[in-house]
Order: C-alpha cells, then sequence, then structure tokens
C-alpha cells in the first residue's frame, strides 16, 4: 500500500495535518493496516517536495496552523495541490494488484520436518488466538447490511467494506489455522513418520 496515496485522499477529502491524517487513517481503513504514524509525516514532506500538497496559507501568506504539538512546534495544515488531486485520480483510475499471500507460518509449513509438527501446532494455536482477538475489536460495529439499509453515507459504507474484508480474512484464517492443526496432529500419530520425510 502506497501511504502517499492513502495520505492524499484523505487531503482530498478534507485539509488536515499529521497527527489528524494518522487519527482519521485508522478510523476510515480500520486496525488492519497497522500503519506507523511516522510513516504519514514522511509522505507529507514527499508530497509537499513533489508539489502534490501544500501548507495551507494563511491571510498573510505565511503556512496556516493550529495549535502547537507538544513539542511547541506549530502542526501545519495542508490540503492537496491540483496536481495532487490529479495524482490520486490517477491512482484510483488505475489497476490494483493483489500482493501474494507471504505469510512466515506458510514459509515454516513448507519447509518444515517431522520434528517440527509439536512446535508448529503450537503456532497454529497462537496465531488462531491472535486472530479471534482481532475479531473481537470488530465486535459490536454495525454491519454492512445494517449500514446500507439506513443509507448511510459513502464514507461510512466504503470504512465497512473494508472492515468486513479484514474479518472475512480473519475468519478463514481462523478456519484454515485448524484444518492445518488436524492434519499435523494426524501425520504426528502416523507410525514411522520420521522415515518417509
Amino acid at each position: 500500500m502506497s501511504v502517499k496515496y492513502a495520505v492524499l485522499g484523505l487531503l482530498a477529502q478534507r485539509r488536515g495535518y499529521g497527527y489528524d491524517l494518522v487519527q482519521r487513517f485508522g478510523e476510515q481503513v480500520g486496525p488492519a493496516w497497522q500503519l506507523n504514524a511516522g510513516a504519514i509525516y514522511v509522505a507529507l514532506d514527499k508530497l509537499e517536495q513533489e508539489g502534490l500538497v501544500r501548507p495551507v496559507p494563511s491571510e498573510d501568506g505565511a503556512p496556516l496552523t493550529r495549535r502547537r504539538t507538544v513539542r511547541g512546534a506549530p502542526r501545519v495544515i495542508y490540503e492537496p495541490t491540483a496536481r495532487g488531486i490529479a495524482r490520486f485520480e490517477e491512482w484510483m483510475a488505475a489497476d490494483s494488484s493483489m500482493a501474494p499471500l507471504r505469510e512466515e507460518l506458510h514459509l515454516k509449513l513448507a519447509l518444515s520436518r517431522p520434528g517440527n509438527l509439536p512446535r508448529l501446532i503450537e503456532l497454529t494455536y497462537e496465531q488462531e488466538q491472535t486472530c479471534l482477538e482481532r475479531l473481537e475489536e470488530y465486535m459490536g460495529a454495525r454491519s454492512f447490511d445494517e449500514l446500507l439499509a439506513s443509507s448511510q453515507s459513502w464514507p461510512a459504507v466504503a470504512s465497512v467494506m473494508v472492515r468486513d474484508a479484514e474479518v472475512a480474512h480473519l475468519q478463514a484464517t481462523v478456519e484454515w489455522l485448524r484444518r492445518v492443526r488436524e492434519a499435523m496432529r494426524w501425520m504426528q500419530d502416523q507410525p514411522a513418520l520420521e522415515a518417509r520425510d
């Protein structure tokens, strides 16, 4: 995912400063991305250097700022330039590639030996627990069907679409981990397993 385009998209919705963009990203995209706040600031710097965003000027021409940060630095408010909006729209219109599935557990399974089965079984339990904890974060949130029925705004519906994708992925992962664990347990119970590796 390009943080640069996420920042451009957020600024296309409305002006903002670094911390505001971090908060809005979390609200709209959800916890699945686990974006480091520093990445937003780096993206803002690059976008400004490329002429895709600019500090909002105040009446006297200086950058418009909001309250000062804890460190005393002004919070510069940014907006996209016309070039920034055009670049964001190009990105939106471009094809989206699917990232290859590259989970470390998959690699461990592919390269494992029978002696690794006990630890791999433990790992499937640990990852299942992590998935279940992340699924709990979504409990109580309005469902996609509920939002559509109540005619909510597009940003609200789009945010739920992203959340539903994460939920579906986590649920599928839990199911897969359980099947894999059962298969490894079955293999452990087979006589002379070591001889067949």
